[in-house]
C-alpha cells in the first residue's frame, strides 16, 4: 500500500465553499489533473453516499482505466471516494475551519496488487508516491485557486 498525504490552509474560504468545489462532478476533472471524465451512477443524499465512475488516465501502457467506486461524505467536513477494482484506490478530503479559512488534509492510498498481482512488488514505490504527491499537490492548488477565483467572480457579477 502507498500512502501520501497532503494540506493547505486557504485562507477567506469556508469548509462549505470548498465542500461544493470538491463534490461537483462537472469540476472534478478541472482539479484533478489526470481524471478525464466522471459519470455519477446515482446519489442517495439521505445516506450520503453515490457511486461515481472516474476514468483516469494513467498513461503508457495502462491508457485511460474506468475506475467504479463509492462515495461518501459529512457536509461539510469530509469526502472519501473509494475505489476496489482495477485497483483498491482511497483518496479522502478533510475540511477544518481555521481562522479566517480552511485547513484540508487530503489522503491517498492506493495498492496495486488487484491490478498487477505479483507485479506490484516490482513497482516503484517511489516513484508512484511522488506521482500521487503531485497529484494531490496539484489538486490543492486547484482548489486554492478556484476559491480565490469565487469572491472575483461573485463581485463582477454583482456589478
Amino acid at each position: 500500500m502507498i500512502k501520501v498525504a497532503r494540506r493547505v490552509y486557504i485562507e477567506g474560504s469556508t469548509p462549505e465553499a470548498i465542500f461544493a468545489a470538491l463534490s461537483d462532478p462537472a469540476s472534478m476533472g478541472q482539479l484533478l489533473p489526470r481524471v478525464q471524465k466522471v459519470e455519477l451512477l446515482n446519489r442517495d443524499e439521505a445516506n450520503r453516499k453515490a457511486k461515481l465512475v472516474t476514468y483516469m488516465g494513467l498513461g503508457g501502457i495502462f491508457g485511460t482505466i474506468r475506475c467504479e467506486g463509492d462515495l461518501t461524505w459529512v457536509e461539510p467536513r469530509e469526502i472519501l471516494f473509494s475505489v476496489r477494482a482495477p485497483v483498491s484506490l482511497e483518496t479522502r478530503w478533510s475540511l477544518t475551519p481555521a481562522v479566517n479559512g480552511t485547513d484540508i488534509q487530503a489522503t491517498m492510498s492506493l495498492d496495486l496488487a488487484p491490478l498487477l498481482g505479483p507485479l506490484a512488488a516490482f513497482v516503484p514505490v517511489q516513484q508512484v508516491a511522488d506521482m500521487l504527491a503531485l497529484e494531490l499537490e496539484s489538486a490543492l492548488k486547484a482548489i486554492a485557486a478556484k476559491m480565490r477565483a469565487a469572491p472575483l467572480r461573485e463581485r463582477a457579477v454583482a456589478a
